[in-house]
């Protein structure tokens, strides 16, 4: 195969295997391996993520981007390249996500309340039975948010 200078690219990996720098590679890296070694030590200087720095094809610095049928992102595993994991949330991540969704479920009808507080105040109007849903809300809220 006579390789162009957009046949290969030079990609520096994350210990993580994911793409962290790519640029092309205007020689053949199988011919000109002094020269690669050369461009991965510059790559490794300018970024202190980089642990890994391959020459790959175009069709897997593709796959790396994502630019595939599946849309699918690759990252290094080992020595070949595999579809990127989905994103795990950690425990925290789901809690909070968790807590945000019950907010907004009671905002709405804390809006309300307090709306309704405020209009009964202007009226010169018993307010207290306002303040007391509006106590109860929060407090279910609050029990919510705790179960989570």
């Amino acid at each position: 195969m006579n390789a162009t200078n957009v046949d290969y690219y030079i990609v520096g990996f994350k210990s993580d295997g994911s793409r962290a720098a790519g640029k092309i590679c205007m020689f053949d890296p199988i011919k000109h391996p002094d020269k690669l070694e050369a461009e991965a030590e510059k790559m490794k200087a300018d970024n202190a993520d980089i642990v890994t720095v391959k020459a790959v094809t175009t069709e897997d610095y593709m796959n790396l981007l994502g630019n595939n049928t599946e849309s699918k992102e690759y990252i290094l595993s080992g020595d070949t390249f595999i579809p990127k994991p989905d994103y795990v949330p950690t425990e925290a991540e789901e809690k909070q996500a968790a807590i945000a969704t019950i907010k907004a479920k009671y905002q709405p009808t804390l809006d309300s309340l307090v709306e309704a507080r405020v209009k009964a105040a202007m009226l010169g109007a018993d307010t207290t039975k306002i303040d007391s849903q509006y106590k109860t809300t929060l407090a279910n809220m609050a029990t919510e948010i705790k179960n989570a």
